[in-house]
């Protein structure tokens, strides 16, 4: 734990912030038919057709479970990890609909959910990316998460 107490809350509320983020875009993603994904992802003109469906069906699933890992201070840093790659590949792409002038209005992070152009969700991403960095390299073990108490009492196999 940090002898700051103030920067301690400040770090659960960006791991709750972030892994929430997460698990709304997620969530609206699931309880929305695929279809909906699938036609946000091909309007973004990155992926072969045959790949589509299978990240259409999995990201959402992703985005959800590693929200509730974050949220949760579960693997914080593996979950801040998988999120901040999702979080770089998605200001890739937002930036790259931008350069090649596709016609994307809204970005469809969030399902149905939120509309955010392009340009704002370059912004939040780039915000959330910042935060995921962080935790990265302050998540551990973490005041409030499942990561300290499951580490509580355990101590390391001392060799003979």
């Amino acid at each position: 734990m940090y002898p700051n107490r103030s920067v301690s809350f400040i770090l659960i509320f960006i791991r709750v912030f972030v892994g929430g983020v997460f698990i709304y875009s997620g969530w609206n993603k699931l309880m929305a038919p695929l279809e909906n994904f699938m036609a946000v992802l091909q309007g973004y003109q990155f992926l072969p057709l045959s790949l589509i469906l299978p990240v259409a069906f999995l990201v959402p699933w992703l985005e959800f479970i590693f929200g509730v890992f974050l949220a949760l201070g579960f693997l914080t840093r593996s979950s801040s990890a998988v999120l901040g790659a999702f979080l770089m590949v998605f200001v890739l792409l937002l930036a790259r609909s931008l350069w090649l002038g596709l016609p994307i209005h809204e970005c469809g992070c969030f399902g149905g959910g939120i509309s955010l152009s392009p340009k704002q969700a370059i912004a939040l991403d780039s915000g959330l990316l910042l935060a995921a960095l962080i935790l990265m390299g302050k998540g551990k073990s973490l005041l409030l998460s499942l990561d300290r108490r499951l580490n509580q009492g355990v101590s390391p196999i001392k060799r003979v």
